[in-house]
């Protein structure tokens, strides 16, 4: 057999001769290229993605790391603004303390409470509105001392619906000429997730 062929190919013109040798080595040259260079390629291909997305992952990391005495020092300013915002929304626990220091206020300017009844809290996302019903008697200038000291605590206190009107002349003494009913309403922040009950009373 093996002689048939070295016969076959002596017998062969150099013209068949060159192309039976272009086409055996045509074959082993794309048998090559399937087996070896195309997988190669394709790894290549991926690799170079890989090598992109990590490349790109770096740079943000090291802007990142470029930024971080920066961010830290914002991050502390915003810790800061929100511990003073916090100062303003007392959490449910500080509300007892709140309301006797309004009560105080109002017994420094002079006036008497006969009513001082806080009501349920009412969500509004992150924080609730606790209304305080007040009804007190006193003079003009005690009810203004009084709400201007309101207006200055730390924390917020609202004043509305005020109806003043004159005590009988029966009532009338000389610190004591008025009534007045308002509400108050205070807020208080809540946690995530949080509630806000009815304060106590």
């Amino acid at each position: 057999m093996a002689l048939d062929l070295k016969s076959s190919f002596a017998n062969m013109s150099p013209k068949q001769r060159y192309l039976l040798i272009g086409l055996l080595g045509g074959g082993i040259v794309a048998v090559y290229v399937w087996l070896l260079m195309l997988p190669l390629w394709e790894s290549k291909g991926r690799l170079e993605t890989d090598l992109q997305k990590l490349q790109a992952d770096l740079d943000q990391k090291r802007m990142i790391a470029a930024n971080r005495p920066k961010l830290e020092a914002e991050i502390k300013v915003l810790e800061k603004q929100l511990d003073a915002v916090l100062v303003k929304l007392p959490e449910d626990k500080d509300i007892p303390k709140l309301l006797t220091q309004v009560n105080t206020l109002g017994l420094q300017a002079g006036l008497e409470f006969l009513l001082f009844r806080p009501v349920a809290s009412v969500k509004k996302g992150f924080y609730a509105e606790v209304p305080i019903d007040i009804r007190i008697e006193g003079d003009y200038h005690a009810l203004g001392a009084f709400l201007d000291r309101v207006s200055k605590l730390e924390r917020i206190v609202n004043v509305a619906d005020l109806k003043i009107g004159p005590l009988s002349a029966e009532k009338q003494q000389s610190n004591r000429t008025i009534s007045a009913d308002f509400k108050a309403t205070t807020f208080t922040f809540l946690e995530k997730g949080g509630s806000a009950g009815a304060p106590p009373k």
